[in-house]
């Protein structure tokens, strides 16, 4: 999945996709009355949420290389590619179920265009800022770009036969060609270009919106809705299950702060942190040894009132006074290694 995420357009519940307009509720499901609504299917929340788990932890990748906490290869390794495809695979599947199960008992055209529009916006925001913080590698069309066009493609279809939509599915995952027509860059977020672009993110409708028409196409399977909302359906009911449930929820939100939240932690564990780097001493301690030995002190007495200097300056938070000694900081040196020394 690049470094990307995905989130939801649809939010299913068995009124058939009718969202309510009270003024607690919003198109995303957003709001204390759908954690414990009786009409939830908490088993695609849960799914969804996972899929946010998943999410979160191969975008954890390629921050622990950036940061230097990892080999840099790291989000390379087939291990890491692998969750990236199933990470998004199953965003795009849980997309194309709850389109199904928005339409279940009839269209509600203005809360699919309202859900749309925001999972678009949310996707030129993602845009626009890829362009701020990484102009060389900006995403033009990731997972949520991918959502939006495809559930546009995909909507007409919510009540059409399971074949139709498994047809369109299984054909676009199969796309048979690659052409060199379609890599300008109007073109290329088709998926049929051979170029591929530097990106952070990238999810071309082809193959990728074959996986939404293949959520729809099952879940418009024969009894599939039915056993989806029959009264006796697992429930989320324990803590961790109403965790992951709730993430699945609110999956836009979350994927739009996560990797901020996970970049901040980073730097602030790297800054000041357990995992802040420590002062090379060595240097330090070398000279200061050399010192002490030239004005006549044993070489024991010496290393050990050294490495007292060099602690007492790493307790102190100035452990960069160990690389320089310049002389506004030799007073201050002087005093920590008369202490030392004398105790």
């Amino acid at each position: 999945m690049g470094r990307g995420g995905a989130a939801e357009l649809t939010t299913p519940s068995a009124s058939g996709g009718r969202w309510p307009e009270g003024p607690d509720e919003g198109p995303l499901g957003d709001s204390a009355h759908h954690q414990h609504a009786p009409d939830r299917i908490d088993a695609v929340d849960c799914a969804r949420g996972l899929a946010l788990v998943g999410m979160a932890v191969y975008h954890l990748s390629w921050d622990l290389a950036d940061f230097r906490l990892a080999p840099p290869m790291l989000p390379f390794t087939p291990q890491m590619r692998l969750l990236s495809h199933v990470v998004a695979s199953a965003f795009l599947f849980v997309v194309g179920v709850s389109l199904a199960l928005a339409r279940r008992n009839g269209r509600n055209v203005r809360a699919f265009w309202r859900r749309l529009a925001i999972v678009a916006g949310a996707a030129a925001l993602v845009t626009a800022g890829s362009f701020v913080f990484a102009p060389s590698e900006p995403i033009t069309f990731g997972i949520l770009h991918c959502i939006a066009v495809a559930s546009l493609l995909a909507g007409p279809f919510a009540t059409a036969p399971a074949w139709a939509s498994l047809a369109i599915g299984l054909a676009a995952i199969a796309a048979p060609f690659r052409s060199s027509l379609f890599d300008p860059p109007w073109l290329l977020w088709i998926g049929l270009g051979e170029a591929l672009p530097n990106t952070l993110d990238w999810r071309p409708l082809l193959p990728w919106a074959g996986v939404v028409f293949l959520g729809l196409g099952a879940a418009r399977l024969p009894g599939v809705m039915d056993w989806l909302k029959r009264p006796d359906r697992w429930r989320a009911v324990s803590a961790p299950s109403r965790a992951i449930a709730f993430a699945g929820r609110h999956s836009l939100p979350i994927y739009l702060i996560h990797q901020p939240i996970l970049i901040g932690l980073l730097a602030a564990l790297t800054a000041w942190g357990p995992l802040a780097p420590k002062a090379d001493r060595s240097a330090f301690l070398a000279s200061c040894q050399h010192a002490c030995v030239a004005k006549g002190r044993p070489d024991a007495e010496c290393e050990t009132g050294c490495r007292c200097v060099a602690d007492a300056v790493d307790r102190s938070g100035d452990a960069d006074r160990l690389e320089t000694i310049t002389p506004e900081r030799r007073a201050d040196l002087k005093r920590l290694a008369d202490a030392c020394m004398g105790r």
